[in-house]
């Protein structure tokens, strides 16, 4: 008897180990089948448009395979996405603390810390750290440029010039129209504090800058028409105009200061140049009423009909009707006075300036997206009840 346990030792030790592989594989199989139908559920919820199941999925995905350094980076990406800060800043600031990674992984980890930190709207922690990451060579183009939004959103524009000129090399000059908008941003400060010298210097400064910038050129149009220096001001309008094609709207506004008088006949010439270039119903509306002043209803109902012609907008029959109303009956200028109130609350109730980029509407001017805080971004609406 106890020479056959003995031979049978071996053969429980054999099956016992076969017994546990088998089900320490089968855990494992069930663990992988888990992953991978978290994994699959998350890419149909993104296909799907459910991006916040989606995340669900995918942060499941994350929390149930072996921590790495990339899957680790990636799960407090989601939590910083989701809006789940705090989780984020744990996980980054447990990353780059750990003594088991390498110093490069680290320093990814400090980076996305301050992201976090910008998230969360601690922007002089954010601060601390990219004061330090802007200095490492493989580090240095992405901490500057948080840097820089650090210091926009803080609005120390002064900071922000400073930084952008000391890594302009890393930057590759990408962020000119960022730097632009500060030195607007300082020259707008200047002139509110009645310093108008220093801030049309600012504003030349950001000409300087970017070639290509509207709002430096309008705002310094503005302070050199307070100093009467009108030709000046509508030379720099031209400027605009040339720049962007669909600025009409905006270079009006500023083109009826330059010439206070309307009857002027430079006025009238600088409205057929203005709609020349920008193809702008107001600036054609303008155009028109300029015209009937200076030579009559008639050549200024023609005028308007060929501008119809080409460009079917809500703002030219509105000027239509109101020329027509003119010298007309009681009752036939109420008939049509009622048909341009119709016509004038539509325009009224259509936004004015949209933003291509994340697609904000606006009845105002903004020379900062509010939605995705890209500078200059706003341009005016074309169409039927746009510009």
């Amino acid at each position: 008897m106890f020479e056959l346990l003995f031979l049978l030792l071996p053969i429980a030790a054999v099956y016992g180990y076969y017994m546990g592989y088998n089900s320490s594989r089968q855990k494992q199989q069930n663990l992988k089948n888990k992953q991978n139908s978290n994994y699959l559920k998350g890419f149909d919820y993104l296909l799907n448009n459910k991006q916040d199941k989606a995340v669900d999925k995918f942060i499941a995905f994350l929390n149930s395979k072996d921590p790495s350094f990339e899957s680790s980076l990636a799960l407090g990406n989601l939590f910083r996405q989701r809006g789940e800060v705090d989780k984020a800043i744990a996980l980054h600031e447990k990353m780059s603390s750990d003594e088991n990674i390498d110093d490069s992984e680290k320093e990814i980890a400090l980076l996305e810390l301050s992201r976090d930190f910008i998230s969360a709207g601690l922007l002089d922690r954010a601060e601390d750290i990219l004061v330090k990451t802007v200095d490492i060579p493989r580090l240095q183009n992405q901490s500057a440029i948080l840097l820089l939004s650090v210091y926009e959103k803080e609005q120390d524009y002064v900071k922000a010039i400073e930084i952008a000129n000391r890594y302009s090399d890393t930057l590759e000059g990408r962020q000119s129209m960022q730097v632009s908008q500060y030195y607007c941003e300082i020259a707008k400060q200047m002139y509110l504090n009645g310093d108008k010298e220093q801030a049309a210097a600012n504003y030349r400064k950001a000409i300087d800058c970017c070639k290509k910038s509207i709002r430096a050129r309008l705002e310094l149009a503005e302070i050199l028409v307070s100093q009467n220096n009108l030709l000046k001001a509508s030379q720099l309008i031209k400027e605009v105009s040339i720049i962007e094609p669909n600025s009409g709207v905006i270079c009006l506004e500023k083109l009826k200061k330059c010439f206070p008088n309307s009857a002027d006949p430079n006025y009238r010439f600088a409205l057929e140049d203005l709609v020349h270039r920008t193809n702008s119903a107001e600036a054609m509306v303008e155009l028109v009423k300029t015209v009937e002043q200076q030579s009559g209803k008639d050549d200024a109902e023609a005028l308007l009909l060929s501008f119809i012609k080409n460009k079917s907008n809500l703002k030219l029959f509105s000027a239509l009707l109101e020329l027509r109303s003119h010298g007309n009956d009681a009752t036939s200028n109420e008939s049509i006075m009622q048909i341009k109130s119709i016509l004038d609350a539509q325009i009224a109730l259509s936004n004015k300036y949209s933003c291509p980029n994340c697609g904000f509407e606006s009845k105002i001017m903004f020379w900062q997206c509010p939605s995705c805080r890209k500078w200059e971004s706003l341009k005016p609406k074309i169409g039927l009840d746009g510009d």
